[in-house]
């Protein structure tokens, strides 16, 4: 049986808290190294492992093992493993956009939109979640954040954000976009 993507909200930043959120990791779904320039980032590993690249670090984290990540810290995950790792992702400060962004890429993977990696296949929608989720993008592929920004706020202005938030963001939501 094929396990699920999934994304959990514990604690949203729209209660002036953290934004705390539980979510698998389907083997071989990874990260670019990127950075966040709004918060702090702490992933622990509740099952399974996780790699996490942290600054000139990889680590292997094991189950009940965590890692904080700091602001403008370049990092990226990865499940090398066969097994679906579990964790709990913490941001400090809290961030909504954060929080929509990960409804949206679960989501997107779920409807079968998304590679086996979780980078959705549509370039427009992968452009919206690197905006959403403030990453950043270190080093010489620095030249593509323009693009990925000019291509995100299109998308939002066609209508594709409230689509994907429509979709699969639920209950209350709230979008702070950047200029």
């Amino acid at each position: 049986m094929k396990t699920r993507s999934y994304v959990r909200l514990l604690s949203s930043a729209s209660a002036g808290k953290e934004s705390i959120l539980e979510m698998n990791i389907l083997p071989g779904e990874k990260t670019p190294w990127h950075y966040h320039t709004l918060f702090c980032e702490t992933f622990e590993v509740l099952k399974g492992t996780l790699e996490v690249g942290k600054g000139k670090q990889i680590l292997q984290l094991q189950q009940g093992e965590v890692a904080t990540i700091r602001l403008n810290e370049k990092h990226y995950y990865h499940n090398t493993s066969e097994e679906a790792c579990v964790i709990k992702a913490t941001l400090n400060p809290g961030n909504r956009n954060f929080e929509n962004s990960l409804f949206i890429l679960k989501g997107l993977a779920k409807d079968g939109v998304a590679s086996a990696a979780g980078t959705p296949e549509k370039f427009s929608d992968l452009a919206l979640f690197v905006y959403l989720n403030n990453s950043r993008i270190p080093g010489f592929r620095r030249i593509a954040e323009p693009i990925f920004n000019c291509v995100a706020k299109v998308a939002i202005k066609k209508g594709r954000l409230q689509e994907l938030v429509q979709k699969y963001c639920h209950g209350d939501v709230e979008l702070n976009i950047p200029e």
